[in-house]
């Protein structure tokens, strides 16, 4: 009984990876970005730090994030988590990460060390140096070193213009498509403090183009709501964010039409 149904979540978990396109997806992310639908390319925050690696070129104190996705696509065996810290010192910002999801029989994990710069009051760029794991019971282990470029462009007060490009490296485990390569463009949009509207546009080298949308509402400055649809998969997603001294508490959820529904909760210190 105990094998059948380790190879009965075995193939669920192959169904899944293959159904969400591709391995190494870096679906592990904070409550904030999957309320954004995992969009967020043109917006300066820590928790982007897999989006677009500029992001964190603005954080002025230490923050560290940690986040935990129970059941993703309602399968317990796809459980994830992670971490980001992030610290300003004299030349730059730099961040470090970790996420993970799967169990015993598969499992990805993906650290990060991550360096942005201020280039001037209105440009930002960075870089990511990732080590990604893959563990696969009985067929043994590997590792592949991926490098991302991004950068951020601030237009105006309230327009933020961003770019990023995910694996420049070209790092495979030697399947077509294993670790995704990626080229986001996106902007964020803030409207009287009130209202932020972020777009973004992300071509997979090996799939036609689709977009992302978000909107982030503040009706008080203790709570935040987000919205978000992935036009990958039409998977719309929400959460908030309550922020009490200088904890913020976040909450995730995404719907996708085939594999239900994703949560995911996180404290930011």
């Amino acid at each position: 009984m105990r094998q059948y149904k380790v190879f009965v979540t075995l193939i669920q978990v192959i169904l899944t990876v293959q159904i969400s396109v591709a391995g190494f997806e870096r679906t592990s992310q904070p409550a904030s970005v999957l309320a954004r639908a995992f969009g967020g390319t043109g917006i300066f925050s820590s928790d982007n730090l897999w989006l677009n690696p500029a992001s964190i070129a603005h954080e002025n104190k230490l923050r560290g994030t940690v986040f935990y996705t129970p059941s993703p696509f309602q399968l317990d065996q796809l459980a994830g988590y992670g971490m980001i810290v992030t610290d300003n010192i004299s030349i730059g910002t730099f961040g470090f990460g970790v996420q993970s999801f799967g169990f015993s029989l598969y499992r990805e994990t993906i650290g990060s060390i991550s360096a942005a710069y201020p280039v001037s009051n209105e440009i930002a760029v960075g870089a990511s140096f990732h080590l990604y794991h893959l563990s696969i019971e009985r067929y043994g282990t590997g590792i592949r070193p991926v490098i991302d470029i991004g950068a951020l462009y601030s237009l105006a007060d309230a327009i933020t213009i961003g770019t990023s490009i995910q694996n420049v490296t070209g790092s495979s485990f030697g399947g077509d498509d294993d670790i995704p390569q990626k080229i986001s463009s996106g902007f964020s949009l803030s409207i009287e403090q009130l209202v932020m509207v972020t777009a973004d546009i992300v071509k997979d080298i090996r799939y036609p183009v689709y977009s992302n949308g978000s909107i982030e509402i503040y009706p008080h400055e203790l709570l935040t709501l987000r919205f978000g649809i992935d036009g990958s998969s039409s998977m719309f997603s929400a959460g908030i964010a309550i922020n009490l001294f200088s904890i913020q508490f976040n909450y995730g959820v995404s719907s996708h039409p085939i594999l239900g529904l994703t949560h995911t909760i996180g404290v930011t210190l």
